[in-house]
């Protein structure tokens, strides 16, 4: 059998890992809540598109 307390050792655990994991996420969304969006002149249309340039194909010349 078990270890007597052995239970609630392990429900203390749990109830400390499940506070610091709800401590955890409040912190993230105070962060998130103190963010800003970009302003308009920092970022525009334009400069946030990506345009890939063709490859060249390099031709091979074989020497006979």
């Amino acid at each position: 059998m078990g270890r007597p307390g052995g239970l609630a050792v392990c429900e203390e655990w749990w109830f400390r890992r499940r506070a610091e994991e709800a401590e955890a996420s409040r912190r993230m969304w105070d962060e998130f809540d103190r963010t800003r969006p970009l302003r308009e002149s920092e970022a525009t249309e334009e400069e946030s598109e990506v345009t890939l340039k063709k490859r060249q194909t390099a031709r091979l010349v074989t020497q006979d």
